[in-house]
């Protein structure tokens, strides 16, 4: 593998599709059947979704309510509990949780680059897919935890546009990686300090809302729709830098 070429990933509709291409909603809806999880967080972080897709709250405000939702809906959980939750998700998932590309392009990427995944979903559910999808390294939103109970309130946000622009700010620093040689995919503007960070033809904005055509094409990125196009291109990238 080159040095200094790093693949940054959102997950939420980016590699994750699941039933509502959001994870924080999906593991909260399944651990709230379980009798886990506040019921009147759960109803909440479904309209703090409707109102965000009818345009009512931006997308700042949105990522960090939801964040902080999730966590009060733990308030009192065991860590350990919540740990054994996530990886019964997962296997009840399987290959749903999936973008027909989510595998492959992962496999593709993880030949030339290292991957990092930045991403708003709670790192506690993220643990038990990074080592089967191959990600090296994870930042995501946390939950405070207090003899090993989570306290209802939130450690950090990693939902952000804010966020992720100082996680890259922090790996530019500690990674010296190569912009040239790197890639950088997601699916809204929280993700742009990632597609910034590297040289626009190696960033991937998919299936991006019409209102954030305007700032891709300023940028140059790719803006590409969620299918197998997205193998082609990345395809054709990886070939004309490492063949």
């Amino acid at each position: 593998m080159p040095e200094n070429c790093f693949s940054f990933f959102d997950f939420d509709n980016t590699l994750y599709k699941g039933q509502s291409r959001y994870l924080i909603l999906d593991f909260s809806t399944y651990i709230e059947k379980q009798g886990v999880f506040k019921s009147q967080e759960l109803h909440y972080l479904h309209c703090l979704l409707t109102t965000y897709l009818e345009g009512r709250i931006n997308r700042h405000d949105f990522a960090v309510q939801v964040v902080k939702s999730y966590y009060r809906g733990l308030t009192g959980c065991p860590e350990i509990e919540i740990a054994e939750l996530a990886r019964q998700y997962w296997d009840q998932l399987q290959t749903e949780a999936w973008f027909p590309y989510t595998h492959q392009l992962l496999n593709l990427v993880n030949k030339f680059t290292t991957t990092i995944l930045i991403s708003g979903s709670p790192l506690e559910v993220l643990h038990h897919v990074i080592k089967p999808l191959g990600i090296r390294e994870i930042y995501a939103s946390k939950g405070v935890i207090q003899n090993g109970v989570y306290s209802g309130s939130m450690e950090q946000e990693m939902a952000t546009q804010s966020a992720k622009a100082r996680s890259m700010r922090e790996l530019s620093t500690k990674l010296s990686f190569n912009p040239t040689t790197s890639f950088a995919f997601g699916d809204s503007e929280s993700d742009f300090p990632m597609l910034l960070a590297v040289d626009p033809i190696n960033a991937f904005l998919l299936g991006a809302k019409e209102s954030l055509k305007n700032k891709i094409m300023d940028n140059n990125w790719n803006l590409l729709d969620k299918d197998t196009e997205i193998l082609e291109h990345v395809q054709a990238r990886i070939s004309n830098l490492f063949s």
